[in-house]
Protein backbone atom coordinates (compact mmCIF):
# COMPACT_ATOMS: atom_id res chain seq x y z
CA UNK A 1 0.00 0.00 0.00
CA UNK A 2 2.79 2.37 0.92
CA UNK A 3 4.57 1.60 -2.34
CA UNK A 4 1.42 2.31 -4.32
CA UNK A 5 0.90 5.63 -2.54
CA UNK A 6 4.52 6.56 -3.11
CA UNK A 7 4.18 5.76 -6.82
CA UNK A 8 1.09 7.94 -7.08
CA UNK A 9 2.90 10.74 -5.24
CA UNK A 10 5.85 10.56 -7.62
CA UNK A 11 3.55 10.63 -10.63
CA UNK A 12 1.71 13.68 -9.30
CA UNK A 13 5.02 15.35 -8.53
CA UNK A 14 6.22 14.88 -12.10
CA UNK A 15 2.90 16.13 -13.51
CA UNK A 16 3.05 19.16 -11.23
CA UNK A 17 6.57 19.89 -12.42
CA UNK A 18 5.44 19.74 -16.05
CA UNK A 19 2.37 21.94 -15.51
CA UNK A 20 4.31 24.51 -13.52
CA UNK A 21 6.99 24.67 -16.18
CA UNK A 22 4.49 25.35 -18.96
CA UNK A 23 2.40 27.85 -17.02
CA UNK A 24 5.15 29.94 -15.51
CA UNK A 25 8.14 29.41 -17.79
CA UNK A 26 6.99 29.75 -21.40
CA UNK A 27 7.07 33.15 -23.10
CA UNK A 28 4.21 34.57 -25.18
CA UNK A 29 1.89 31.62 -24.69
CA UNK A 30 -0.91 33.35 -26.62
CA UNK A 31 1.24 34.80 -29.42
CA UNK A 32 -1.08 33.46 -32.15
CA UNK A 33 -3.89 35.73 -30.91
CA UNK A 34 -1.77 38.78 -31.73
CA UNK A 35 -0.56 37.74 -35.18
CA UNK A 36 -0.72 40.57 -37.75
CA UNK A 37 -1.27 43.15 -34.98
CA UNK A 38 -0.32 46.75 -35.72
CA UNK A 39 3.17 47.83 -34.68
CA UNK A 40 3.64 51.22 -33.04
CA UNK A 41 6.94 52.94 -32.34
CA UNK A 42 7.56 55.71 -29.82
CA UNK A 43 10.16 58.34 -30.61
CA UNK A 44 12.85 58.75 -27.97
CA UNK A 45 13.36 62.19 -26.45
CA UNK A 46 16.75 63.58 -25.54
CA UNK A 47 17.58 63.55 -21.82
CA UNK A 48 20.23 65.15 -19.58
CA UNK A 49 23.61 63.38 -19.82
CA UNK A 50 22.93 62.19 -23.37
CA UNK A 51 25.88 62.64 -25.70
CA UNK A 52 24.97 63.91 -29.14
CA UNK A 53 26.85 63.64 -32.40
CA UNK A 54 25.85 66.57 -34.61
CA UNK A 55 27.05 66.81 -38.20
CA UNK A 56 26.32 69.97 -40.18
CA UNK A 57 26.84 70.10 -43.92
CA UNK A 58 26.29 72.51 -46.79
CA UNK A 59 26.77 72.66 -50.54
CA UNK A 60 30.03 74.41 -49.67
CA UNK A 61 31.73 72.24 -46.99
CA UNK A 62 34.16 75.01 -46.12
CA UNK A 63 31.31 77.27 -44.96
CA UNK A 64 29.86 74.51 -42.74
CA UNK A 65 33.18 73.47 -41.19
CA UNK A 66 33.17 76.04 -38.31
CA UNK A 67 29.92 74.54 -36.98
CA UNK A 68 31.47 71.08 -36.57
CA UNK A 69 33.73 71.13 -33.54
CA UNK A 70 34.03 67.35 -33.79
CA UNK A 71 34.95 67.31 -37.46
CA UNK A 72 38.35 65.77 -36.72
CA UNK A 73 36.72 62.60 -35.40
CA UNK A 74 33.52 62.59 -37.45
CA UNK A 75 34.88 59.79 -39.61
CA UNK A 76 36.34 57.87 -36.70
CA UNK A 77 34.76 54.43 -36.22
CA UNK A 78 35.70 54.41 -32.52
CA UNK A 79 32.46 55.21 -30.69
CA UNK A 80 34.30 56.08 -27.46
CA UNK A 81 36.32 58.71 -29.28
CA UNK A 82 33.15 60.14 -30.80
CA UNK A 83 31.61 60.33 -27.31
CA UNK A 84 34.55 62.39 -26.06
CA UNK A 85 34.05 64.88 -28.89
CA UNK A 86 30.25 64.87 -28.72
CA UNK A 87 27.88 67.35 -27.15
CA UNK A 88 26.95 66.53 -23.54
CA UNK A 89 23.41 67.54 -22.63
CA UNK A 90 23.38 69.52 -19.36
CA UNK A 91 20.89 68.89 -16.52
CA UNK A 92 18.99 71.90 -17.89
CA UNK A 93 18.69 70.18 -21.26
CA UNK A 94 21.10 72.40 -23.21
CA UNK A 95 24.19 71.95 -25.36
CA UNK A 96 26.74 74.56 -26.43
CA UNK A 97 27.65 74.61 -30.12
CA UNK A 98 30.25 76.63 -32.03
CA UNK A 99 28.90 80.03 -33.17
CA UNK A 100 25.30 79.13 -32.30
CA UNK A 101 26.23 78.90 -28.61
CA UNK A 102 23.46 77.50 -26.38
CA UNK A 103 20.82 75.28 -27.98
CA UNK A 104 17.87 73.83 -26.06
CA UNK A 105 17.56 70.11 -26.86
CA UNK A 106 16.14 68.46 -23.72
CA UNK A 107 12.73 66.88 -24.24
CA UNK A 108 13.06 67.04 -28.04
CA UNK A 109 13.49 64.15 -30.45
CA UNK A 110 16.70 63.97 -32.50
CA UNK A 111 14.67 64.85 -35.60
CA UNK A 112 13.24 67.93 -33.85
CA UNK A 113 16.73 69.05 -32.82
CA UNK A 114 17.83 68.77 -36.44
CA UNK A 115 15.01 71.10 -37.40
CA UNK A 116 15.83 73.61 -34.64
CA UNK A 117 19.51 73.82 -35.59
CA UNK A 118 18.75 74.00 -39.31
CA UNK A 119 16.26 76.82 -38.77
CA UNK A 120 18.73 78.83 -36.72
CA UNK A 121 21.47 78.40 -39.29
CA UNK A 122 19.17 79.78 -41.97
CA UNK A 123 17.36 82.56 -40.07
CA UNK A 124 20.56 83.87 -38.46
CA UNK A 125 22.18 84.05 -41.89
CA UNK A 126 24.97 81.52 -41.45
CA UNK A 127 24.06 78.94 -44.11
CA UNK A 128 21.66 78.93 -47.06
CA UNK A 129 20.89 75.22 -47.50
CA UNK A 130 22.30 73.31 -44.52
CA UNK A 131 21.91 69.62 -43.70
CA UNK A 132 21.87 68.55 -40.06
CA UNK A 133 22.22 65.03 -38.63
CA UNK A 134 21.76 64.37 -34.89
CA UNK A 135 22.53 61.02 -33.25
CA UNK A 136 22.59 59.91 -29.60
CA UNK A 137 25.89 58.11 -28.99
CA UNK A 138 25.48 56.69 -25.50
CA UNK A 139 22.23 54.69 -25.71
CA UNK A 140 22.20 52.14 -22.91
CA UNK A 141 19.91 50.31 -20.50
CA UNK A 142 20.50 48.58 -17.17
CA UNK A 143 19.15 45.11 -16.40
CA UNK A 144 19.33 43.59 -12.90
CA UNK A 145 18.17 40.47 -11.12
CA UNK A 146 17.41 37.04 -12.50
CA UNK A 147 19.17 37.19 -15.88
CA UNK A 148 22.27 35.32 -16.92
CA UNK A 149 24.27 38.46 -17.68
CA UNK A 150 23.11 41.49 -15.66
CA UNK A 151 24.67 44.91 -16.09
CA UNK A 152 24.65 48.00 -18.27
CA UNK A 153 24.06 47.16 -21.94
CA UNK A 154 24.74 49.60 -24.81
CA UNK A 155 22.73 49.66 -28.01
CA UNK A 156 22.99 51.70 -31.20
CA UNK A 157 19.31 51.84 -32.22
CA UNK A 158 16.93 54.58 -31.09
CA UNK A 159 14.98 51.92 -29.18
CA UNK A 160 14.91 48.13 -28.93
CA UNK A 161 12.28 45.60 -27.90
CA UNK A 162 12.14 44.10 -24.43
CA UNK A 163 12.91 40.70 -25.95
CA UNK A 164 16.03 42.19 -27.56
CA UNK A 165 17.08 43.50 -24.15
CA UNK A 166 16.61 40.11 -22.51
CA UNK A 167 18.61 38.54 -25.33
CA UNK A 168 21.49 40.95 -24.70
CA UNK A 169 21.37 39.89 -21.03
CA UNK A 170 21.59 36.20 -21.87
CA UNK A 171 17.88 35.47 -21.20
CA UNK A 172 16.12 34.98 -17.87
CA UNK A 173 17.17 32.32 -15.36
CA UNK A 174 14.82 29.52 -14.31
CA UNK A 175 14.29 31.35 -11.02
CA UNK A 176 12.95 34.52 -12.69
CA UNK A 177 9.36 35.62 -12.18
CA UNK A 178 8.15 35.99 -15.76
CA UNK A 179 4.74 37.45 -14.94
CA UNK A 180 6.09 40.69 -13.45
CA UNK A 181 9.08 42.22 -15.23
CA UNK A 182 9.59 45.77 -13.96
CA UNK A 183 10.54 48.50 -16.44
CA UNK A 184 11.65 51.76 -14.81
CA UNK A 185 11.89 54.94 -16.89
CA UNK A 186 12.45 58.63 -16.18
CA UNK A 187 10.38 61.02 -18.29
CA UNK A 188 10.22 64.80 -17.83
CA UNK A 189 11.58 64.60 -14.29
CA UNK A 190 9.19 61.81 -13.24
CA UNK A 191 9.91 58.14 -12.60
CA UNK A 192 7.50 55.72 -14.28
CA UNK A 193 7.23 52.00 -13.47
CA UNK A 194 5.67 49.48 -15.87
CA UNK A 195 4.84 45.86 -15.03
CA UNK A 196 5.09 43.38 -17.90
CA UNK A 197 3.88 39.77 -18.04
CA UNK A 198 6.11 37.87 -20.48
CA UNK A 199 3.77 34.89 -20.50
CA UNK A 200 1.37 36.80 -22.75
CA UNK A 201 1.99 38.71 -25.97
CA UNK A 202 -0.55 41.43 -25.15
CA UNK A 203 2.16 43.98 -24.31
CA UNK A 204 4.15 43.64 -27.54
CA UNK A 205 2.25 46.27 -29.56
CA UNK A 206 2.50 48.91 -26.83
CA UNK A 207 5.24 51.42 -27.79
CA UNK A 208 5.78 52.28 -24.11
CA UNK A 209 7.33 48.85 -23.58
CA UNK A 210 10.14 49.39 -26.07
CA UNK A 211 13.47 49.90 -24.32
CA UNK A 212 14.85 53.42 -24.56
CA UNK A 213 17.91 55.30 -23.39
CA UNK A 214 18.61 54.96 -19.62
CA UNK A 215 15.79 52.45 -18.96
CA UNK A 216 16.19 50.04 -16.03
CA UNK A 217 14.81 46.49 -16.13
CA UNK A 218 14.43 44.56 -12.87
CA UNK A 219 13.72 40.81 -12.86
CA UNK A 220 12.70 39.45 -9.46
CA UNK A 221 13.45 35.91 -8.22
CA UNK A 222 10.70 33.47 -7.29
CA UNK A 223 9.88 32.57 -3.67
CA UNK A 224 11.91 29.36 -3.70
CA UNK A 225 15.04 31.27 -4.72
CA UNK A 226 14.39 33.96 -2.10
CA UNK A 227 13.64 31.51 0.73
CA UNK A 228 16.75 29.48 -0.03
CA UNK A 229 18.92 32.56 0.20
CA UNK A 230 20.04 32.07 -3.39
CA UNK A 231 21.47 28.60 -2.78
CA UNK A 232 19.00 27.01 -5.20
CA UNK A 233 19.88 28.22 -8.69
CA UNK A 234 17.40 26.11 -10.67
CA UNK A 235 14.25 25.04 -8.75
CA UNK A 236 12.88 23.03 -11.68
CA UNK A 237 16.00 20.89 -11.86
CA UNK A 238 15.97 20.42 -8.08
CA UNK A 239 12.37 19.25 -8.24
CA UNK A 240 13.16 16.85 -11.07
CA UNK A 241 16.21 15.51 -9.27
CA UNK A 242 14.19 14.92 -6.11
CA UNK A 243 11.57 12.98 -8.05
CA UNK A 244 14.26 10.90 -9.75
CA UNK A 245 15.93 10.01 -6.43
CA UNK A 246 12.60 8.97 -4.92
CA UNK A 247 11.79 6.87 -7.99
CA UNK A 248 15.19 5.16 -7.77
CA UNK A 249 14.69 4.51 -4.07
CA UNK A 250 11.28 2.97 -4.77
CA UNK A 251 12.70 0.74 -7.51
CA UNK A 252 15.45 -0.53 -5.24
CA UNK A 253 12.96 -1.09 -2.43
CA UNK A 254 10.67 -3.13 -4.65
CA UNK A 255 13.52 -5.38 -5.77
Amino acid sequence: MKKTLLSIFLLLLLLLQSCTTKKNMLYLQDIDKYSNSQLNYATTKIQPNDILKIDIGDLNPTVAAPFNHNAATSNNSDVEMMKLSGYLVTPQGNITMPILNEVKVGGLTPTSVEGVIKQRLITEGYLVSPTVLVRVLNNKFTILGEVNSPGVKPFTEESISLLDALGLAGDLTYSAIRKDIKLIREVDGKRLVYHIDLRTASWMSNPEYRIRQNDVIVVSPNKLKVNSGGLIKDPIQVLGLTASILALFLLIKQN
